[in-house]
């Protein structure tokens, strides 16, 4: 888990002292600090408390081993602005995609519930013929929304025996589909 400790006095006075540095890099690669200020800011500040905690980073200069961290919170923040899902094409369906085309509104299925419910009617016709009655029934009860306990109650059977006929019709169902 990442944890906020505040800065030590020491590493409060050195951030301070050398705060232009973020300025100066915002400058030299031409960011608008309105934009990147928040960005950079955090590289910055990372810079401060490793600079002052590894004494290995000290043979280098300040300056140095800020710059990098600045620049690595800037090539992160392009990154991010700039991916693939941040800049899809937006595609109204008010709108034709092509000149004097029919806009994508007028072109798409609507759902015809009399359709469906007829195609259902003829599913369910041509599974009658393969599986018995109290399948069928447990198959109308199922598809009307009723779960497997209230079929039970209803048929006066078990919820095993209710997912045994459930099973056996959904392979009919398959085999008929697949004919």
């Amino acid at each position: 888990m990442l944890k906020e400790v505040p800065f030590t006095a020491e590493e409060r006075e050195f951030a301070t002292e050398h705060h232009n540095l973020i300025y100066a890099f915002l400058n030299e690669n031409h960011l608008p600090e309105d934009e990147y200020y928040d960005v950079i800011v955090f590289g910055y500040l990372k810079a401060v408390r490793d600079y002052l905690a590894r004494p290995d980073l000290q043979e280098y200069s300040f300056g140095t081993i800020a710059r990098r961290k600045m620049k690595c919170c800037a090539l992160d923040q392009y990154r991010a602005q700039h991916c693939q899902k941040r800049n899809a094409e937006v595609i109204s369906i008010h709108v034709s995609l092509y000149d004097g085309g029919l806009p994508l509104e007028d072109t798409l299925a609507v759902p015809d519930s009399l359709l469906e419910q007829f195609e259902m009617d003829l599913l369910l016709h041509d599974l009658a013929k393969r599986v018995s009655r109290q399948q069928l029934d447990a198959v109308r009860m199922k598809s009307s929304g009723y779960g497997v306990r209230d079929i039970a109650h209803r048929q006066r059977t078990t919820v095993k025996r209710v997912r045994e006929l459930l099973e056996e019709a959904h392979s009919a169902l398959l085999e008929l589909c697949y004919e």
